[in-house]
């Protein structure tokens, strides 16, 4: 959801602030403000999302961590890491670590995952068998 924010600023931005920027830098400004009006204009179109990306990742980061830990303390971390944000960021790690693109990264994370749980399935043995990581009620 942060990301589509981002996403409408920044195309609201270019609809908006380049263009008013880019005419008053022809038409109206001083020789004082020629160099703002060029850096912000450059900036909004090139350097916005240098600045966004990394904020956004952290957040990112953050959050899976924090889900992580909730998990933990209540004994669901199979659920968390289960979470679609989660997976989002294993996928991004694999292609950023191994530089790969994201839907290779994908790919290999969702193969892993099958192969992971056909064998807990297999370990779970006999239908109706407990889940040794499942507390006792």
């Amino acid at each position: 959801m942060t990301i589509s924010r981002a996403v409408l600023v920044w195309i609201i931005g270019l609809a908006t602030a380049v263009p008013y920027a880019t005419y008053y830098l022809f038409f109206e400004a001083t020789r004082d403000e020629y160099a703002a009006l060029i850096t912000f204009v450059l900036f909004w179109i090139f350097g916005y999302w240098g600045v966004v990306g990394p904020i956004l990742s952290a957040i990112k980061v953050r959050a899976v961590f924090r889900a992580i830990e909730m998990a933990s303390e209540h004994g669901r971390l199979k659920q968390a890491i289960k979470d679609a944000e989660t997976e989002d960021m294993i996928i991004d790690l694999i292609a950023t670590d191994n530089g790969i693109p994201r839907f290779l990264a994908a790919r290999v994370y969702r193969m892993f995952a099958r192969k992971m749980a056909g064998r807990q399935a297999s370990a779970a043995g006999p239908a109706g068998a407990r889940d040794p990581d499942e507390p006792r009620r």
